[in-house]
């Protein structure tokens, strides 16, 4: 369930919202992915181009919806929080800013992973430190 978790808060996280295309890599440097944004939608397509999802920005809250257009779940910031809500509005993580890292927490309040940003990549790790993926 942890590296579930981990998996769904880096595809949540793995795009500012601003107009371009980030490339999402493995661990290993393959390429599992992709996210456009134009505007306030972001569509995510995985290594062969197919979509996977899509994220809608409205205001401090971003809602999560699957190739079928079915909301999968939300998360709303409130100062350098975010709370993830899966499609029944329950809390399954959070995610706390400081400077460039992030850190990513269950809904038990347990560390699942980070985020470091450095330059215009970001290193994603899982709670014992091994890096799980990048985006770029």
């Amino acid at each position: 369930m942890n590296r579930f978790l981990t998996a769904i808060m880096l595809l949540l996280t793995a795009v500012a919202f601003c107009d371009e295309r980030e490339t999402i890599r493995d661990a290993t440097g393959k390429v599992v992915g992709t996210a456009t944004t134009s505007g306030n939608k972001t569509i995510y397509r995985d290594a062969t181009g197919k979509t996977t999802g899509t994220a809608t920005k409205d205001g401090n809250r971003t809602t999560y919806r699957d190739a079928t257009g079915k909301t999968v779940g939300t998360a709303t910031k409130s100062g350098n929080r975010t709370t993830y809500r899966d499609a029944t509005g329950r809390t399954i993580g959070t995610a706390t800013e400081s400077g460039n890292k992030t850190t990513y927490r269950d809904a038990t309040g347990k560390m699942a992973g980070t985020a470091s940003q450095s330059g215009n990549s970001t290193t994603y790790r899982d709670a014992s430190g091994k890096i799980v993926g990048t985006n770029n």
